[in-house]
């Protein structure tokens, strides 16, 4: 009997904190999904010094339920890798975002539709305020998990 309490109390936590966590992780969920999990963007990730398997660490994390306890190895694992994610935007992309994209004025976009390059074109004046976004989402969460 006595196991069993000291298992269950692992899972416990204050709602408060289980509510903003959970917040937390619906809006990092949606700017996530919505902004950065397309395939420009992981290709140019791909290409830049970023493991892809560690996407697999950020996915777990945000698919999480509310009755994990947020000290688990899926939050440090998946903050890392966002962390990562972050840290190799700044330092690889933004400096040259729209010519990794193929829409400056000196690459040839033959092969492109003008969808497409709207799209691109879209993501890349959007981007800056969104990794800036994921950023300050991260920096809440990893207080509303310690």
């Amino acid at each position: 009997m006595y196991g069993q309490t000291a298992i269950s109390d692992n899972y416990i936590t204050s709602p408060a904190r289980t509510d903003l966590s959970g917040r937390l992780l619906d809006e990092m969920k949606d700017l996530y999904y919505g902004h950065f999990y397309n395939f420009w963007f992981l290709s140019l990730l791909e290409q830049n010094a970023f493991d892809s398997s560690r996407l697999r660490y950020i996915h777990n994390m945000l698919d999480v339920q509310s009755d994990y306890h947020p000290d688990s190895i899926v939050f440090s694992e998946g903050i890392e890798a966002i962390d990562e994610l972050i840290l190799t935007s700044k330092r690889y992309l933004l400096p040259a975002l729209r010519d990794k994209l193929g829409i400056s004025g000196f690459s040839r976009n033959s092969r492109n539709t003008k969808e497409d390059l709207v799209m691109r074109n879209m993501f890349c004046y959007t981007f800056p305020y969104n990794l800036q976004r994921l950023e300050e989402l991260v920096t809440e969460l990893k207080k509303a998990v310690k």
